[in-house]
């Protein structure tokens, strides 16, 4: 994450109609995000870590993230979040065959999941069309202002050798 992306992260972190599909319980300012763009991350300690997608012209229009980074078990959960006015694009797609990438070949990770709402069939077809796999259904796993919503879990285990 570089300094200019703050109002990129300001949008995507505070899109209150999407809060439904992850953790999110409030508005973070732009301050907070200052500092998180400014801190100093570590995979390892932090567990998480967080990419900038950009354009070929170098313009940010997403992110992509590994979390709940499991080192002993060599898995972690991934999220990917494009800006409205950027989706359809093809840069979720691209952003999450880089982590992919990144993540199997650099970190040597032997298996990636998501949890995806069941109502949300453009994340279910990138996901597959990535090469994950549906492994299970959530019943009522989500709370949302229309009742709770089912979640695919999704997995993609690495054909890299141990």
């Amino acid at each position: 994450m570089e300094p200019e992306d703050l109002d990129l992260l300001f949008q995507l972190e505070n899109s209150t109609e999407e809060w439904w599909m992850g953790a999110q319980l409030a508005p973070l300012n732009k301050a907070t995000l200052q500092r998180y763009i400014n801190g100093d991350h570590d995979l390892y300690r932090d567990l998480q870590l967080r990419l900038i997608v950009e354009t070929t012209e170098g313009v940010a229009v997403g992110a992509v993230d590994l979390y709940q980074l499991d080192p002993r078990n060599r898995r972690a959960g991934v999220g990917v979040a494009i800006a409205p006015g950027h989706r359809q694009a093809g840069h979720a797609k691209a952003g999450l065959q880089l982590l992919v990438d990144y993540a199997t070949e650099h970190l040597g990770l032997h298996q990636l999941w998501a949890e995806i709402p069941a109502v949300n069939d453009p994340s279910l077809r990138l996901f597959e069309g990535a090469g994950f796999a549906k492994g299970g259904r959530f019943n009522d796993w989500i709370r949302h202002d229309q009742g709770w919503k089912d979640a695919i879990w999704v997995q993609r285990i690495s054909t890299h050798h141990e």
